[in-house]
């Protein structure tokens, strides 16, 4: 076993296949969930930053061996930056923008032989991205949180019954914002809680007669 690790260490096109495999590996998970950084893009990644690292290790010998490695994560920081997108309520992307960065990581371990340390983190990033999302499921369906925007007429008053059915459903609310418009009233609510409890508050809302329109933002900020 060691000397194949010593043969691997001394041959690069090795490590570059060795960061081939694990970018693969890596980007299948966001492949499958179709998210904007793909199998692709984090081999590509993985591979890229094996190169700099074994490039930066050859061209600063003896003296400064970390000086181009040392910038791979400035350039990896923009490309993250690139699949992050802010909503009104939202900002999705940082999963995979952290993805990338591991990426990143992976391969510059590869490009200094160590292939147990990227071996590890490989694995444990696997876990965070697949068993961990089930664990995440499993508490949003417990204590989900959504904002709540109801419309409705200026001569009717639903709020109270609203805030009655939060209370007996065992909902935790906050009324964040009230909006005049001519005749009509929009009324915002963070609301935390069950989410079978809000599947119901749901048909509350659809049900109730003085609501002519509500808008439901899930995992707001």
């Amino acid at each position: 076993m060691k000397h194949v690790l010593q043969i691997i260490e001394e041959d690069q096109l090795l490590k570059i296949l060795i960061a081939l495999l694990v970018g693969s590996l890596l980007g299948i998970e966001r492949e499958y969930k179709r998210k904007a950084a793909g199998m692709r893009t984090m081999t590509l990644i993985c591979i890229g930053s094996t190169v700099f690292t074994i490039l930066s290790a050859e061209m600063g010998f003896p003296n400064s061996p970390d000086r181009i490695a040392s910038n791979i994560l400035t350039g990896v920081g923009f490309i993250g930056a690139g699949v992050i997108f802010k909503g009104d309520f939202t900002i999705d992307g940082i999963t995979t923008a952290a993805s990338i960065w591991i990426a990143a990581a992976l391969g510059m371990a590869v490009g200094m032989s160590q292939y147990w340390l990227a071996a590890a983190a490989l694995a444990g990033a696997l876990v965070v991205l697949i068993l961990l999302e089930y664990v995440e499921k499993s508490i949003a369906d417990i204590n989900d949180k959504r904002v709540y925007t109801i419309y409705f007429y200026e001569d009717k008053s639903p709020h109270p019954d609203i805030e009655t059915m939060l209370v007996s459903f065992h909902l935790k609310y906050k009324k964040m914002l009230t909006v005049r418009k001519k005749n009509v009233i929009e009324m915002n609510y963070a609301v935390r809680g069950h989410r079978d409890k809000m599947e119901q508050l749901d048909e509350f809302l659809l049900q109730h007669k003085d609501i002519f329109e509500y808008q439901i933002q899930a995992n707001p900020l």
